[in-house]
């Protein structure tokens, strides 16, 4: 019977891992697209360098806490351009002269940032157990 509840652990630990490394190349490939649609932005220069070193420190066996506060800190940081998006606003917050893109701005600023804190939290839980 124990070797059932560890056959589920690791089940349950790899497909954890495998999402998390699929929202992390999802976010890496946000950032060129940021870059097109907006242009370069000081927020896509930094956070997918956070994510690369991530990267790095999941490769030395840890780092899935830091993806959920990497992620939670870029969630809050960009709530002006998540609310902008969720209510139609028709310019930049920072910027009234650019136009607003409330597309690419909930899904790369909030949905997968959101997405990586959680599965970066979840997997962190999994890997205490």
């Amino acid at each position: 019977m124990d070797h059932t509840v560890t056959i589920k652990t690791a089940t349950a630990t790899a497909t954890g891992s495998r999402t998390l490394l699929v929202l992390i190349i999802a976010s890496l490939a946000s950032a060129p697209v940021s870059w097109i649609v907006d242009g370069v932005t000081p927020s896509f220069i930094v956070y997918p360098l956070a994510l690369l070193i991530g990267l790095w420190r999941r490769s030395r066996g840890a780092g899935t806490l830091y993806y959920a506060v990497a992620g939670t800190i870029f969630v809050l940081v960009h709530l002006p351009w998540t609310w902008a998006a969720v209510t139609g606003a028709a310019n930049n917050p920072l910027d009234h002269s650019t136009p607003a893109h409330p597309v690419e701005w909930l899904i790369s600023l909030f949905l997968l940032p959101l997405a990586l804190a959680v599965a970066g939290l979840l997997c962190w839980r999994q890997q205490r157990r």
